[in-house]
C-alpha cells in the first residue's frame, strides 16, 4: 500500500531530484523509496565505527564527476566511491 507524502524542499533541489530520477528513468518517489532503502531498516546507534561510514548503503545510488584532489580532500567522499 502507497501513502502519500508531503515534502517541504526548494524549488532548486526539486528540479534537482527531477532531472536525476528521469536519468536513471524512474519517478521520483521510486528514487526515494531506493534511497530510503539503502538507508537500511536498523540504523546503528552512536558514532560509526572506525572506517564506517553511514552513508556506505547508498553505494551504486551516487554518482557524479569526482576530481582527484576531492577525493583527497575528502575521505569519506574516496571511500564511497571505493577509492580507498
Amino acid at each position: 500500500m502507497k501513502t502519500k507524502l508531503t515534502l517541504s524542499i526548494s524549488k532548486e533541489r526539486v528540479r534537482k531530484v527531477k532531472a536525476f530520477a528521469g536519468r536513471r528513468k524512474t519517478s521520483v518517489s521510486e528514487f526515494f523509496e531506493q534511497v530510503i532503502d539503502a538507508l537500511g531498516e536498523d540504523p546503528k546507534p552512536g558514532r560509526p565505527a572506525a572506517g564506517e561510514y553511514r552513508v556506505d548503503a547508498l553505494e551504486g545510488i551516487l554518482t557524479g564527476k569526482f576530481t582527484k584532489k576531492d577525493l583527497r580532500n575528502d575521505p569519506r567522499l574516496a571511500h564511497i566511491l571505493g577509492e580507498r
